[in-house]
């Protein structure tokens, strides 16, 4: 949901099914940022068990729903085992006083037709910051750098800049980690675009 609509482009053509978690645009579906990117995630995920993995997944959804809902409507209302989660989130409110620009902020390229979500488009101390939230174990720069910076593309594909990126750790002991990155990330964007090119490659012969 936009929250300030005269500073971040807006995409109501650019639509998104939640149940099967497919972004379409004009009617022609989109490739995630994060289905692009799962040769990446196969490398570090690869040898993990399959519940273990839905767990995280719960978890995550749970913690975002809880800070948008935070975000929006000033609500503080999550499940008892996801409540230090929470925690991290709320001291990272009030210690870095983010103005948000946007919540779970649907965009995609305009060149290479991908889409994402980011979590909170904001600014801290006078600075665009794209915000991401995690709550795993640790973060894993491999992914996050990449990931981030697609998303500062796509926005940037409408004239929109960031002035960084940053990674909110939230972790399940009330505390929070904030892992900042540059702008334009030429490393992670080479990266993410060679990705591009295997995905559209496989569409090709499916």
């Amino acid at each position: 949901m936009n929250l300030n609509e005269k500073e971040l482009p807006f995409f109501p053509e650019l639509k998104f099914d939640g149940i099967r978690h497919i972004y379409t645009l004009n009617g022609q579906i989109l490739p995630s940022v994060t289905t692009v990117m799962k040769p990446l995630d196969h490398e570090l995920y690869s040898g993990i068990d399959e519940s273990i993995m839905q767990m995280a997944a719960s978890r995550g959804t749970a913690v975002h729903n809880a800070a948008e809902n935070y975000v929006l409507y000033g609500i503080e209302d999550i499940e008892p085992k996801y409540a230090g989660y929470f925690e991290g989130f709320l001291k990272f409110w009030e210690e870095q006083k983010p103005v948000p620009l946007a919540t779970e902020s649907r965009v995609y390229h305009k060149i290479l037709r991908y889409a994402g979500t980011a979590d909170l488009p904001c600014v801290i101390d006078g600075k665009k910051v794209l915000i991401d939230y995690k709550t795993s174990a640790a973060v894993n720069k491999m992914l996050t750098g990449v990931q981030l910076e697609a998303y500062e593309r796509a926005f940037s594909s409408h004239g929109f800049n960031f002035d960084e990126k940053a990674i909110v750790h939230l972790k399940n002991d009330g505390s929070y980690q904030m892992v900042r990155y540059k702008a334009n990330d030429m490393e992670s964007w080479q990266v993410f675009s060679s990705l591009m090119v295997v995905w559209n490659h496989i569409q090709k012969y499916k």
